[in-house]
């Protein structure tokens, strides 16, 4: 089957998908990150931020 438009827009919806999961999963993680790998608070916050600027 040769890909077409919908293919590319259902791949499009799905990596829509998965940004969103991971952009709101990881913010859970912010005690668990700061207990296991010792990371501060405001190193977390630097992340998140440069995340949502770029």
């Amino acid at each position: 089957m040769k890909p077409d438009y919908q293919h590319t827009m259902h791949a499009c919806f799905l990596g829509y998908i998965v940004q969103a999961v991971v952009n709101n999963f990881v913010p859970l993680l912010f005690v668990m990150f700061q207990i296991q790998y010792g990371i501060s608070l405001s190193r977390i916050t630097f992340l998140v931020t440069f995340n949502f600027g770029l």
